[in-house]
């Protein structure tokens, strides 16, 4: 798989964002590209986030060993799904982030941003969909790919939101932090795929919940024997302001 980074000049870190709470995440239904907006506690959740994102981008890192990136601080840059819940979410990160006199640049939508498609089951419970579409949501559930029902593929996820991720990387400001401000699918996709994995058969990379993230740095080898190439690592996973917040 291409892409891995070599000589980058870049973002040196990226920040996978879920975007915070709608009522459909409340009532359980199934979003995918339904463009439902943030309810008033997403609202908050996404300005909690943002300042401890802030203060954890922005402040230098005390750790130090091979391990550890550079401590060089290149900026801020942010893309965002289209979609409302998490454009709206990006853009109170940018305004956070600016109120700490952070210049985040201009903020980008990326259509290959978005949630995965989920087809029939979007705007239902799994009850509602059990009922109405019983064999397709056995085999989704079994499987994890459905697409007689219009469930868009696993690994077709992963490549557009890696892709989309490398090319806003590699045109952001050397040594930056990229946010990508996504879904909860999409991103897990991502993740898998950046780690050279087949999201369609690897499945052991949980979701993150409302307004939590996840980081990738390029570094060198880490202390498993990896080589010392740069590469994209995984550093961080569901992280966010509560920790004790699972499935918001």
């Amino acid at each position: 798989m291409s892409g891995t980074p070599q000589g980058v000049r870049g973002a040196s870190r990226i920040v996978f964002l879920r975007h915070g709470q709608t009522d459909f995440n409340v009532q359980r239904r199934v979003q995918g590209i339904v463009d439902h907006p943030l309810n008033d506690h997403g609202r908050m959740q996404a300005r909690r986030a943002s300042e401890v994102l802030v203060k954890r981008i922005v402040t230098p890192s005390a750790q130090v060993g091979m391990n550890v990136g550079s401590a060089a601080f290149g900026g801020v840059r942010i893309i965002s799904s289209p979609l409302s819940r998490a454009h709206e979410t990006a853009r109170i990160l940018a305004s956070v982030f600016q109120a700490e006199g952070v210049d985040t640049g201009e903020l980008k939508c990326d259509e290959r941003l978005i949630e995965r498609c989920y087809g029939l089951f979007e705007g239902l419970t799994l009850d509602e969909a059990k009922a109405r579409y019983t064999t397709e949501v056995a085999q989704w559930r079994a499987t994890g790919e459905c697409e007689c029902a219009g469930v868009e593929a696993s690994d077709r996820v992963g490549i557009r939101m890696r892709a989309a991720a490398l090319e806003a990387a590699a045109v952001a400001p050397e040594d930056s932090t990229l946010v990508v401000v996504s879904h909860g699918a999409a991103i897990a996709r991502g993740l898998v795929t950046f780690m050279g994995l087949n999201p369609l058969s690897f499945d052991a990379v949980r979701g993150v919940d409302n307004c939590h993230w996840s980081e990738l740095v390029c570094v060198g080898g880490g202390g498993t024997g990896a080589s010392g190439a740069p590469a994209w690592r995984l550093t961080a996973h569901n992280i966010g302001y509560r920790e004790d917040v699972c499935g918001a």
